[in-house]
């Protein structure tokens, strides 16, 4: 087990950074749509249950974090955590080990944690990381487990004995939408015209996308399913990390899926073209429409979020790390750095969730007894 404390001089930098932030224009925001960190207008002023676990925000001046110095909806108590191990199921480099990472930064620098954030790497294969988070760390405080599509997935594939949603659900923090892209002298324009030979060939049409039973290959079996189209039918083709690259140079794939982001800087070069991405509302600054506005039911987010030991209370503990993370996911530390990965907030706390992970784990279980993995 790996632990790394988050350099002191890195937070002071970040800190010094986030001191005059958002835009000194901002309008107040009342009572009745009041949200953590958004300017107020009267000081002692409460907006009843708008906090994230159901408790009230009230108006006032922060002293700690980006908003210092600012009126501003606050929880009556700051919700600091007496200690934070942000468990990441993977290196520390890896997409999971930045997304802790941010977290942990965003917890310093809003003045939420009362010792330095701990990252703990356990790179070893979903099964280990969930028996050693979900057993071995049962009841502790402090512990904030990363999870996310690929550790769901990557549960069913190591025939692990224990599931992400075993533990207690904090928050869903983010996303990462997936986009359906052609090369830009594509004969398809639109994505309705690339439907329309979809549902008339569709084993004609090879997809390139990431690896059997990812988050493309789940993407590509939704497509399916809501063209009502038999996912046996479908002709996909693994390319691990090299799906725009594939689509550029080998004429047999008719369309690729990956992440928007992946698709991006090609888009930009010209090379490749969006048709459409699988967010539930538009996308700002993309020029491709949604799925939900095609009337395909196909939402498909490469989320990540964070869960906490089974045996947590869920007053006590649970509420008090969703407090804490909804004020980091209104953090301009936090915003910064969906940003820099092309990912928005999906924030969903607490039972709801919990709800919704383990709906999102019956579907990729779905996803890979229809592939074969299970």
């Amino acid at each position: 087990m790996k632990k790394i404390a988050i350099a002191a001089t890195t937070l002071a930098l970040i800190a010094s950074t986030i001191a005059g932030t958002p835009a000194a224009n901002a309008a107040t925001v009342p009572a009745s749509k009041a949200t953590v960190l958004a300017e107020c207008s009267k000081i002692g002023e409460v907006a009843k249950g708008r906090g994230a676990d159901g408790s009230d925000l009230k108006c006032g001046t922060a002293t700690v974090g980006s908003m210092q110095g600012k009126k501003v909806w606050l929880y009556p108590t700051l919700p600091a955590l007496a200690s934070v191990d942000v468990v990441i199921p993977n290196k520390l480099t890896s997409g999971f080990g930045g997304f802790g990472r941010a977290i942990a930064d965003a917890l310093k620098a809003e003045g939420l944690s009362k010792t330095e954030p701990v990252l703990t790497e356990k790179a070893l294969t979903y099964n280990l990381t969930l028996d050693y988070f979900n057993k071995e760390l049962a009841g502790q405080a402090g512990k904030l487990g990363v999870t996310g599509f690929a550790q769901v997935s990557g549960a069913y594939t190591t025939r692990s004995a224990t599931r992400p949603s075993a533990g207690v659900g904090a928050a869903r923090m983010m996303a990462e939408y997936e986009a359906i892209a052609v090369k830009a002298d594509s004969k398809y324009t639109t994505i309705e015209s690339l439907i329309a030979d979809l549902k008339a060939n569709p084993k004609g049409m090879t997809i390139v996308g990431g690896n059997v039973g990812g988050i493309d290959n789940y993407t590509a079996a939704q497509l399916f399913d809501a063209l009502n189209l038999g996912i046996g039918q479908m002709s996909y083709v693994a390319n691990q990390g090299k799906v725009p690259a594939s689509l550029l140079s080998d004429a047999k794939y008719a369309f690729g899926i990956s992440g928007y982001a992946d698709f991006a800087p090609f888009v930009k070069a010209g090379t490749l073209r969006i048709l459409a991405v699988t967010s539930p509302k538009k996308l700002a600054d993309v020029a491709a429409p949604t799925l939900v506005s095609k009337k395909l039911d196909v939402v498909v987010e490469n989320w990540r979020g964070i869960m906490l030991p089974p045996g947590t209370s869920k007053t006590k503990g649970r509420n008090l790390v969703i407090r804490a993370l909804d004020v980091v996911t209104h953090s301009k530390s936090f915003k910064d750095y969906l940003v820099s990965q092309t990912a928005f907030s999906n924030f969903l706390p607490g039972d709801d969730f919990q709800g919704w992970l383990k709906s999102n784990e019956a579907g990729i279980k779905k996803l890979l007894i229809n592939v074969g993995l299970l």
